[in-house]
This record gives C-alpha cells, sequence and structure tokens, in this order.
C-alpha cells in the first residue's frame, strides 16, 4: 500500500474544463459524464474567471521551473480563439484607450481579452521577471511549421534526445564506431547512445520578440492575428486554417517553456460548406488529420499501459505538445463547445475527448529533477556561449567553401546586380504588405488599395526572382548551413531572455531559399 501511494504521489493528472457557447431556443442535453471536469463554465462564466480556474495556477509552476501548457480544443466555431486570445481586432492601438475597463494586475485591460494576454500580464506582475518574456509564435498549416513573426516563413522541427531523427528502420544512430567489452564481445549501436532525462521536439530558428509590458504584448498579438491564416465559411466567418503554438520563456529563471496552443476547429466538409472548395477542403482534411494523431496519442497515454506505444511523430502538431502529454509538464486543457442542438454530435465528441484528457497524468517526479539540473545558469551561459562560437567557425568554413548559397560570381556583375535590387524590392513590400494588413485588420480604412499595390509588388517580384534563381544566378546553402543558422539564431534568443550582451554578435537571417520563394504568397 504505501509503494502505491508514493507512486501516485509523483503524478499529477491533466487539468480540463469545458466551456460552452450559448445558442438559441434548441439547446443540447449534456451527459452527467461532465463532472468528471475540474472545471465548468457556462454563459454567465466570463473571461477572467476562466482564467482564474483553468489557467491561474499555471503562474506560479512555470515559475518555479516546470514546463506549462494551456491549450483549446473543440468544434469550429465553438469559442477556442476567443476563450485564448480574444474577440477579433482586440489587440490595435485603440484598444488600452476606448475598451480597456477591466483592472487585472493593476492595468487597465479590455473584459474580452482571452487568457493568453492575462497570462503574460500575470507573469510580468511578478518581481522574479525583471528582463521581460521571451515569446515565438508559429502555425502549423497543412502539417507544416510557419514562423508568423517572419511573415510565415517554414521553419523546421525537430527533436533532441532519444527523440532525434534516427536513420533506418531501427532507433539506433549510425556510427562507424566499433566497441567491444571487457570480453572482446561486439557492443551495438543502440548501446552507445546515452539515453537523456529529457526529450522532444522543438522549433528551430523560430524569431522571438521580448515582452516587457502591455504595449508589446499589444505589438505581438496584433502580429499574430494578421500573419495567421483565417478563411470564412458557413459556421464561421473567421475560422482559423491552422494550429497556433506561443511559446514563452524566461531564460533568466529556468529553461522553462509555457506553450499556449490555439487549436484548429474539428470540422466536417458538409456543414461548413466547404467541400466544393479544393483548397478548403485539404485544409480541412488535414486539420482533422491532425486532431486525430492527437487523439490517437491521448488514447494511448489514458490507456493505463505504461509500455503503450504513443505516436508522437504521426503530425507536426504532436510533436510540439509531445512534452506536454504524459511527461513533467503541467498541462490545462480547455474543451469549447456549443448549447446548439444541431451540433450535439461534435459537442459530445469534443466532451469525450476532454474525458480521455482527464485520465492522462503527468510525473511530477521527473519535473523536480529537471528543476534540478537546470538550478546552475552560469553553466548554461558558457556552454551556450561555447556552442556560439563552434557554430560562428563552421559558419565561416561553410563559407569559405560557397556552401553559404548566395550569388554566384560567374555570372555578370549587372545580372548580379540586378538580382539583389529585386531582391531588397521583395522583401521591402514584403514588409509594407505585412504593415498594411495589420492596420487593416486594427479597423484603420482606405488601405485597400495600398494593399492590393503591395500585393501585386509582392507577386510580381516573386515571379522575377524565381525565374532568376532557375538561370543559377543564386544558389541555395546548403542543409547544414540553414540548420545551424537557425540553431544560431535560438542561442542568440535564449542568451538575450538571459541578460547576456550579444550587442555586438551580427544577426545572421535565415536565407531566402528556391522553396519558400516557391509558396507563394497565400494573402
Amino acid at each position: 500500500m504505501t509503494k502505491r501511494s508514493n507512486r501516485s504521489s509523483s503524478r499529477i493528472n491533466i487539468t480540463t474544463s469545458l466551456r460552452l457557447k450559448p445558442s438559441g431556443e434548441t439547446r443540447t442535453i449534456l451527459p452527467d459524464s461532465i463532472s468528471s471536469f475540474s472545471h465548468f463554465f457556462d454563459a454567465t462564466k466570463g473571461q477572467l474567471q476562466c482564467y482564474s480556474n483553468a489557467c491561474s495556477r499555471t503562474i506560479d509552476e512555470f515559475l518555479n521551473g516546470r514546463n506549462c501548457t494551456v491549450f483549446v480544443y473543440g468544434q469550429t466555431g465553438s469559442g477556442k480563439t476567443h476563450t485564448l486570445f480574444g474577440p477579433p481586432n482586440s489587440f490595435h492601438s485603440n484598444t488600452l484607450n476606448n475598451d480597456a475597463t477591466e483592472a487585472f494586475q493593476n492595468i487597465k485591460i479590455p473584459v474580452s481579452w482571452g487568457a493568453f494576454p492575462r497570462i503574460v500580464l500575470s507573469l510580468l506582475s511578478k518581481s522574479k521577471i525583471s528582463s521581460g518574456i521571451t515569446a515565438t509564435a508559429v502555425e502549423i498549416y497543412m502539417d507544416n511549421c510557419y514562423d508568423l513573426m517572419r511573415d510565415g516563413q517554414k521553419i523546421a522541427v525537430a527533436g533532441f534526445g532519444r527523440s532525434r531523427k534516427v536513420s533506418g528502420r531501427g532507433s539506433f544512430l549510425e556510427t562507424s564506431e566499433v566497441r567491444r567489452d571487457s570480453a572482446g564481445k561486439w557492443i551495438p549501436p543502440r548501446t552507445l547512445v546515452e539515453k537523456p532525462a529529457n526529450e522532444g521536439y522543438e522549433m528551430r530558428g523560430a524569431k522571438s520578440l521580448i515582452l516587457t509590458d502591455v504595449h508589446t504584448l499589444l505589438e505581438f498579438m496584433s502580429v499574430v492575428e494578421a500573419t495567421r491564416t483565417s478563411k470564412s465559411h458557413k459556421l464561421n466567418e473567421r475560422s482559423s486554417r491552422s494550429h497556433c503554438v506561443i511559446t514563452l520563456s524566461v531564460p533568466a529563471i529556468s529553461n522553462a517553456k509555457y506553450m499556449c496552443v490555439d487549436l484548429a476547429g474539428s470540422e466536417r466538409i458538409m456543414k461548413t460548406g466547404t467541400i466544393d472548395n479544393e483548397l478548403k477542403a485539404a485544409e480541412a482534411r488535414n486539420i482533422n488529420t491532425s486532431l486525430t494523431s492527437l487523439g490517437r496519442c491521448i488514447n494511448a497515454l489514458a490507456s493505463g499501459n505504461p509500455s503503450a506505444f504513443v505516436p508522437y511523430r504521426d503530425s507536426v502538431l504532436t510533436m510540439l505538445l509531445k512534452q506536454s502529454l504524459g511527461g513533467s509538464c503541467y498541462t490545462s486543457v480547455i474543451i469549447t463547445g456549443t448549447e446548439d442542438a444541431t451540433m450535439h454530435s461534435e459537442t459530445m465528441s469534443s466532451i469525450q475527448f476532454g474525458m480521455r484528457c482527464s485520465r492522462v497524468s503527468n510525473k511530477e517526479q521527473a519535473a523536480i529533477a529537471q528543476m534540478k539540473r537546470e538550478s546552475d545558469r552560469e553553466e548554461v551561459k558558457s556552454e551556450l556561449l561555447a556552442e556560439l562560437r563552434v557554430i560562428d567557425e563552421e559558419i565561416e568554413s561553410l563559407v569559405a567553401t560557397g556552401r553559404s548559397g548566395g550569388l554566384n560570381m560567374d555570372f555578370p556583375n549587372s545580372l548580379r546586380q540586378s538580382f539583389s535590387e529585386n531582391m531588397r524590392k521583395y522583401h521591402h513590400h514584403k514588409s509594407s504588405l505585412s504593415i498594411c494588413k495589420q492596420q487593416i485588420k486594427s479597423g484603420q480604412r482606405g488601405l485597400e488599395k495600398a494593399r492590393q499595390y503591395e500585393e501585386s509588388q509582392v507577386k510580381n517580384l516573386q515571379g522575377i526572382l524565381l525565374r532568376s534563381m532557375t538561370t543559377g544566378v543564386y544558389t541555395d546553402p546548403c542543409s547544414r548551413y540553414i540548420k545551424i543558422v537557425q540553431r544560431r539564431i535560438d542561442i542568440l534568443s535564449t542568451l538575450r531572455g538571459m541578460n547576456v550582451d550579444v550587442a555586438s554578435v551580427p544577426n545572421i537571417e535565415v536565407p531566402l531559399t528556391l522553396v519558400h520563394l516557391a509558396r507563394g504568397y497565400e494573402g
């Protein structure tokens, strides 16, 4: 009996909450099983109550060094984005002047703001955080990861620890080294790989911003709202067509990550009317496929079988959520549904998903051990600085050998200058277009012609650059160069968050490649 109680005390269940969107006359009948949810929010509960009950505990857990995750799940149009962020156009510059009626953490904010801005403001109010919060934002669209802070540039999702990519059908790494034990017996490669205590997947090269006050929060969220892919259909005028993952960290305190995930809504294409639109139907299929992968992971974790296989690698979404499900993370899941009786089956499906989540437990002792390993901040700084020096040396070597890509010096100077000028114009108009879209979404009028002009310039220059690249005047960098540049960006971002002076270190951006340019402007 004693052993069993010790085992259970070292685990903590995922916290689940249910929030229902009000409907018209006909209301769905809820099952008695909703009592298994930690919290229930009906139409009378506001954004503050939802945050206080479902998310407030994560603040202290995060500051104590534990990874935390809040994600919202539900059918399309059930209020996921509203719950996590707030209604559309909630983060323009006039918000604090005209709509701020609620006092939250001694700051006047709109009462409609969701959980994420309240999480950020709660963290900034703590005395521990003096250097700000490092924030990144990506979207998972059509099972690819795109950086919202870089106007939707595609980035890599790579594994670390035992989750790193391996070769062949087995789970061991390639090695040219042959080892034998004291008896001369061959040691298989699998045993040469040390099993690290920490493993998972992470985004490589995502651009980060430092959030220091409510104004930097507004700037960050306005970019996220303007850049994220969204379209309209019968059930939702502003339907998110991608999963949005925002990651917060405070490197000066610990290596813990706080993830806020706004999942795209599950949908039936017959009800949404997207069956006749090939692109929207493909988006719906990808959304439903990734949510199905998430459901399979939850089913495996909730089975109670410690040896059950959990298919994290089935989708990019489940890769990023690996550390949040069944690991050492404190996770809060908010299920959103609707009281509308016509959506009864979709609401019941979401509720069943939440009930399965409540049966998943994370390892508490692993988190405590992780906090102890991360206690020495100076050691982490020295390791990052040493890795940065090694990366810079490798970059110099790749540049010297011509593997970093760039202009082909065998072409005439006039062609090289023309390509460089077109590339400069492309980035200029792309940036202007992004700013114009943000201003339009913030409510400014009279900018539609400017948006159309910038969009036409981007498309024209994109075509010119693509044709030039096919002639060989510009060559793509090797994959190794892109990988280490992405890692370099991550290191500099972490060092800035740890208050390390890296102002003299030159920035190297991930180069624009032919594949990324050919993706096309998606509007």
